[in-house]
């Protein structure tokens, strides 16, 4: 089944799972009301199914058109992300044991002034690299914080306007 076909208004975008994908004015793409991604429809080689590519990004994510919704059609790209995901944790969590371990077999003592700092250098390396591995991971998949927020904004400013 062709999406060009079937095309339904609740087709909803595969990245960010909120706005709708409609054709572009004057283009040969399609884009998200919601996100604003941009997408090419690209035929498959026995021209059966079509496949929907990010145009407005370096990586290679793709979905296919089941006639309902759009589904992911790199079974790599998903065995990909399950030992990103992996690694990525390792990442967060291997640096913080290494400086909590010591922490824990070197204690300073208690009236030293900089007693503290050894607990705060565990803390802040869990968080410096969680904050890499989020920064990397939205670079990835780029998604939508901005249009998420506007959503929120404009939600309470319709909640505002009824009261």
């Amino acid at each position: 089944m062709s999406y060009s076909n079937s095309r339904s208004p609740s087709s909803p975008c595969p990245v960010c799972m909120h706005g709708t994908i409609a054709p572009m004015p004057m283009m040969e793409s399609l884009a998200c009301d919601f996100c604003s991604h941009i997408f090419i429809l690209e035929q498959s080689a026995d021209q059966r199914q079509q496949f929907l590519k990010m145009a407005d990004t370096i990586s290679l994510l793709r979905w296919a058109w089941t006639g309902k919704r759009w589904e992911n059609a790199n079974a790599v790209q998903v065995y990909n992300s399950r030992w990103l995901s992996i690694l990525g944790i390792l990442l967060v969590l291997v640096p913080t044991a290494i400086a909590s371990l010591a922490v824990y077999l070197f204690p300073t003592e208690p009236d030293v002034p900089l007693a503290w700092f050894p607990k705060f250098w565990a803390i802040s390396t869990f968080f410096g690299h969680l904050i890499v591995l989020l920064s990397i991971t939205r670079d990835y998949t780029e998604f939508p914080i901005r249009a998420y927020w506007r959503s929120i904004k404009r939600s309470f400013e319709h909640q505002n306007q009824r009261s």
